[in-house]
């Protein structure tokens, strides 16, 4: 489960408190289809035959990953709604530039995911940007270490990690589990190479966690640099920097922890995230 499948999960949940009926297409056997059986929602095996039966049945076909468009732009009888969480470029190939032009609306998880569509040659009026929304946790506890999310993935940069934690000469450790990385820790650190918004930062933001992140993608739209910490190059050196920074100055980390969590309050709650999509459902029903 990867923030694009917990935000389906989400937003489903959110939907049916609204008093919405919702059929989930998931992968059989995965994560998703197990914890979406588990809530109760009605699951379907995700393919072509399903995708054709299931968009002739209900109102609105919200897809929420690449692959799912790829099913919906071939099979779906009804226009289409696509969720964009990745800020790089799209694809120019004849094959995307045909399955980008199917959907009626794009919701953009951010500005900077917005800005890679319209220079695919989206149209405006077709994109709209929906942040992502996240449970409220626990606030963390203050710790003397560096915490962040243990990744396989080199785009999430843990090895810059690691290196700017050592020249900041601070402990930082990793947690393969997020509610475990966000229990305490005298910041949360987030570098990627590239990011639509960062579920993973917006969950340490409800914590109340200083933020330092990398100035990329759609992470300095979660983050108001200066307000709720600190976004910064790639570079190990003004990562390090960023840290000393809180570390050295408590008033300045008290501030963009109660900031953070203002700044989640405000944004990228549950509630903000579910009520602005049934708005574009409506808008999308009425046009």
């Amino acid at each position: 489960m990867r923030g694009g499948q917990w935000q389906s999960l989400y937003l489903a949940e959110g939907l049916r408190e609204q008093g919405h009926s919702v059929t989930m297409l998931a992968r059989h056997g995965s994560l998703l289809w197990d914890l979406s059986h588990q809530s109760g929602f009605r699951t379907r095996q995700v393919g072509l035959s399903t995708m054709l039966t299931q968009s002739r049945a209900n109102d609105v076909i919200h897809v929420q990953d690449s692959h799912s468009h790829t099913v919906a732009a071939l099979a779906s009888v009804k226009p289409f709604i696509v969720s964009r969480r990745v800020a790089f470029p799209v694809s120019t190939s004849w094959a995307s530039r045909k399955k980008y032009r199917r959907p009626a609306c794009f919701l953009a998880v951010s500005q900077a995911a917005a800005r890679e569509l319209k220079k695919a040659g989206i149209e405006d009026q077709k994109i709209r940007v929906v942040f992502d929304g996240v449970p409220d946790i626990a606030a963390s506890k203050n710790g003397n270490h560096v915490a962040g999310l243990k990744s396989d993935d080199p785009g999430k940069m843990n090895l810059l990690m690691s290196q700017s934690c050592e020249l900041a000469q601070v402990n930082l450790v990793l947690s393969d589990s997020l509610p475990q990385a966000l229990e305490a820790g005298m910041l949360f650190l987030y570098l990627s190479e590239n990011e639509g918004l960062g579920s993973a930062l917006l969950l340490a933001m409800a914590a109340g966690m200083p933020i330092v992140a990398s100035r990329v993608g759609g992470l300095p739209e979660a983050v108001d640099h200066g307000f709720s910490g600190l976004v910064v190059a790639n570079d190990r050196t003004a990562v390090a920097q960023a840290i000393h920074a809180i570390r050295d100055d408590r008033n300045l980390a008290l501030r963009f922890s109660e900031n953070a969590r203002r700044r989640y309050l405000q944004h990228f709650t549950l509630d903000i995230m579910v009520c602005n999509t049934i708005s574009v459902y409506k808008e999308f029903l009425n046009a």
